[in-house]
């Protein structure tokens, strides 16, 4: 994720008072990535298009996820985007959106013969990968589960998985196939086995951050929705996704899952 300064004039009922805010993501794609060294992905584009809007300048720079996920909870002023808006992280941010929504999903290689009709069954195999900072990881260690492997980069788990050395990852569907193609590998090695949970994600503040400068961001949003900005920013990236299919047995595919729901609702 990046981490870029940013000079935001805020206005006020008396005087302006400048705010420098930080904004941090993360190499997931193809919600936020590097392309030819430019910032790109569906979640940035939404971002400096709000940027465009209030004319600031464009800073946003890319870290490790639990990096910058410990720099937004520790530090005022910190945009950290796209965030996973959870009960647990309710009250640790402020929050505009949500962008979209995605889905947890353990795969499983090609071939393995691991059948996951729910989450006890996953609790019996060898190992699973998760990748820190994600939530797909803070949500399996709160159901207690003991059989978990942390890499801070997903690419790893996915060698792994590929390699026969874990025997489920947890990757999101949006995600999943760039993984696999920074890993050396393709989506056809592997298969999705159960799908976690659905959630939404959205362009979180730290809780220091001021109101007025989240509502101004949130207003933003909001415009962009009403006419049409939005709209065409997500049909833009919907229609490269990758389907994800609900399987039963080992990895036979079911029901047709779509790549990614986009959610028009706003906070």
């Amino acid at each position: 994720m990046l981490i870029g300064v940013l000079a935001l004039t805020a206005g006020c009922a008396e005087k302006c008072q400048t705010t420098t805010l930080q904004l941090v993501t993360e190499d997931y794609p193809p919600i936020t990535f590097m392309r030819d060294g430019k910032m790109s992905g569906f979640a940035t584009e939404v971002v400096q298009e709000i940027l465009r809007r209030q004319n600031l300048p464009d800073n946003i720079r890319m870290m490790a996820w639990e990096d910058a996920y410990n720099l937004a909870l520790k530090n005022e002023n910190v945009v950290l985007f796209s965030t996973t808006r959870t009960d647990k992280r309710e009250m640790l941010f402020k929050w505009v959106g949500p962008i979209g929504s995605y889905r947890d999903v353990l795969y499983t290689k090609k071939g393995s013969g691991i059948v996951i009709d729910n989450l006890e069954d996953a609790r019996k195999v060898g190992k699973i990968g998760v990748v820190d900072g994600w939530f797909s990881k803070e949500f399996l260690m709160g159901l207690g589960f003991k059989n978990l492997k942390s890499a801070k980069l997903p690419a790893d788990n996915a060698r792994k998985l590929v390699a026969g050395e874990l025997d489920l990852c947890a990757f999101t569907d949006m995600t999943a196939p760039e993984i696999l193609r920074e890993a050396g590998s393709g989506m056809e090695e592997i298969v999705p086995a159960y799908v976690i949970k659905t959630y939404e994600f959205y362009i979180a503040f730290s809780k220091g951050t001021s109101d007025e400068i989240v509502n101004r961001w949130r207003q933003s949003f909001n415009d962009m929705k009403a006419d049409g900005t939005f709209d065409k920013i997500s049909g833009k990236w919907v229609p490269g996704a990758a389907p994800v299919f609900r399987t039963s047995g080992c990895g036979t595919p079911g029901v047709r899952l779509p790549w990614l729901r986009i959610s028009c609702s706003s906070t």
